[in-house]
């Protein structure tokens, strides 16, 4: 397990020094086609070992008939990255609370939905959320350095990808990731 997570963590540090080199301009990112829905339950698992105390609920039944509709061009480790740090919070700040997470596809995009049912996030508090270590007026115990989402952001930006984050406090957070799929010529 220790030689795992060390794999895991090494990974996620080359990811990390990958996207220093970018520049955060994606220009210099290869790209290669991957499944959506394996960045997905790759995220998973590596948060279900972090917070084994939260169960993490996947929900595919809006998945197509194919795998070739679930791909995305993009880096593997550094989606993955990006959805384990959504999952990480939605954990975190649930307080023990059961995760949803749903993967469905419309024409252009694989959509990923991760909704928890925990503090939320206060109104006045979401102008500020992708400001790099802005942390909610609400979090208290919590451990945090407010970088998670400003970089969830920027990796899903360079992927053309979409953030969308709502919230409302003492209810939870929905957030959806959109990643443009790939088009087959």
């Amino acid at each position: 397990n220790i030689l795992e997570e060390a794999e895991k963590l090494s990974k996620k540090t080359q990811a990390l020094l990958y996207l220093a080199q970018t520049g955060f301009n994606g220009k210099v990112q290869k790209n290669k086609l991957i499944r959506a829905d394996q960045v997905l339950m790759d995220a998973v698992q590596t948060v279900e070992k972090l917070y084994g105390s939260t169960k993490i609920h996947i929900d595919f039944s809006l998945l197509p008939e194919t795998s070739d509709k679930l791909k995305v061009m993009g880096n593997s480790q550094l989606l993955e990255l990006a959805i384990s740090n959504i999952l990480i919070n939605a954990c975190k700040y649930s307080n023990k609370k059961d995760v949803q997470v749903a993967l469905a596809v419309s024409k252009k995009y694989a959509i990923i939905i991760i909704k928890d049912n925990g503090i939320g996030i206060p109104e006045k508090d979401i102008p500020y959320i992708y400001d790099p270590f802005f942390r909610a007026s609400n979090v208290g115990v919590h451990e945090g350095y407010g970088i998670g989402l400003p970089l969830t952001r920027n990796l899903i930006q360079m992927h053309q990808g979409e953030l969308i984050v709502s919230s409302e406090e003492n209810v939870g957070t929905v957030v959806e990731i959109r990643l443009p799929l790939f088009k087959f010529s």
